[in-house]
């Protein structure tokens, strides 16, 4: 690979992004042909392959899944996506992401066999993972779906362990209504004769067919394992279902390793944007990429006991203040509603630059429609950062902020935050 690139990363993607006549292409004709141009094969020689789908979930299971293997001692690769702020932050090699300089020489390796296919952004990026995790001295490469499982990018690489942390609908204008369908898609990342884990305690009927039809090995979560008889605490930022999931696959990889290393490795966990959890001056900054129902309910939950245990300590109220933007193909009205009960003052933004995202106005709209009888006051603001600023002067303290949804809410208050605690910009 060539050590000396012609561009830069930041104009890569600026050319990757614009360069694709739609944003998402599903289908893996036109990748697999540049993957065996790349010398890619559909597996990874000497490398154990262990590829998470699942409608919410993937990013933490991958993320403890990585730690675990780390504190074992094991060599790993990690590709997921999106990224908050950093291109960088979505290939890691042992627990560190990997140079501009390394990502932009794969770039330019897939450029130069390319010819007159057309890439996505995303399957171009996954392309590049692929390449620098196949070149890399490693015993495993963990591999985060994108969207759905049987025509992502991903898929190209054949799983040694497949991993479906949970099942819910989400992304219907590409996957569809139909949840047992959605499964099968999503059961399509696994290979004939190997592991398929499954982290929802109640199963999907659609995926436990498509198992069947597929002749992989199905595990399930509460059937054939779980944390309880593990003997592995629960880690309390990550959602159980991934969790057991993660450490059901180290646990097929070395059917010996301690407990105390699993433990080890979970506790070094540091994932951005899973209920993370921030003190500015006395006020709880939450911040959760939470985007469909499902992903709210546990965020609700979450909320509620983070509420019970710190009004044990104070004998002031305690407000749940929430910032929001979504983008506008998700179930807005059902992500609002865990939330309704534990929330009274809602500050909602636009999304600048993305073109899929709800406006304020919308968003405010679908709350008054949810939230029935309930007092609300209601803030719009033009950007993610305004409206967290705007929330935080609101709040007093001991009060939460949870700041949640789209990846492109929460990563520019991620990069807000980093100013904030340089001291480059004022905190409120």
């Amino acid at each position: 690979m060539p050590l000396m690139t012609q561009h830069s990363l930041s104009e890569w993607l600026s050319l990757l992004e614009a360069r694709h006549p739609t944003e998402i292409e599903f289908g893996l004709d036109r990748i697999g042909r540049v993957a065996v141009q790349l010398g890619l094969s559909h597996s990874m020689p000497e490398k154990k392959v262990i590829t998470v789908a699942g409608t919410n979930g993937k990013g933490s299971c991958v993320a403890a899944l990585e730690s675990i293997l780390l504190a074992a001692g094991y060599r790993v690769g990690s590709y997921t996506s999106p990224h908050f702020i950093d291109y960088n932050e979505r290939i890691f090699l042992n627990g560190q992401p990997v140079s501009d300089q390394t990502i932009c020489a794969a770039f330019e390796r897939i450029e130069s066999v390319r010819g007159d296919i057309s890439l996505t952004y995303f399957e171009f990026g996954t392309l590049a993972a692929l390449l620098i995790m196949d070149q890399a001295d490693l015993d495993i490469v963990v591999l985060e779906v994108g969207l759905g499982g049987r025509l992502d990018a991903v898929n190209l690489i054949d799983a040694d362990i497949a991993i479906v942390t949970s099942l819910a609908l989400d992304h219907q204008d590409w996957l569809g209504d139909d949840l047992n369908q959605i499964a099968a898609e999503k059961a399509a990342i696994a290979r004939s004769g190997r592991p398929l884990i499954y982290g929802d305690v109640t199963p999907v009927p659609g995926l436990l067919v498509a198992t069947g039809e597929i002749g992989a090995q199905l595990l399930l979560n509460g059937r054939d394992f779980s944390l309880t008889e593990l003997n592995v605490p629960a880690n309390t930022s990550l959602p159980p279902c991934s969790v057991a999931c993660a450490v059901q696959a180290v646990r097929l990889i070395d059917p010996s390793l301690p407990n105390a290393t699993i433990e080890q490795g979970l506790q070094a966990v540091t994932l951005l944007g899973r209920f993370q959890q921030v003190d500015l001056e006395g006020v709880r900054l939450i911040l959760d990429v939470a985007h469909n129902p499902q992903a709210t309910e546990l965020l609700a939950q979450r909320l509620l006991a983070h509420r019970l245990r710190t009004q044990k300590l104070s004998s002031v109220d305690q407000k749940i203040i929430a910032v929001s933007g979504v983008m506008a193909d998700k179930d807005i009205s059902g992500m609002f509603l865990p939330l309704v009960p534990l929330v009274r003052d809602w500050f909602f933004c636009d999304i600048p630059g993305q073109h899929r995202a709800a406006d304020a106005r919308k968003l405010s709209t679908l709350l008054y429609n949810v939230n029935g009888s309930n007092e609300v006051n209601v803030v719009e603001r033009k950007s993610p950062v305004a409206a967290l600023q705007a929330a935080l002067a609101h709040a007093n303290i001991g009060d939460s902020v949870v700041v949640f949804g789209s990846f492109f809410t929460v990563g520019p208050v991620l990069e807000w935050l980093n100013q904030v605690q340089k001291g480059s910009v004022s905190g409120g």
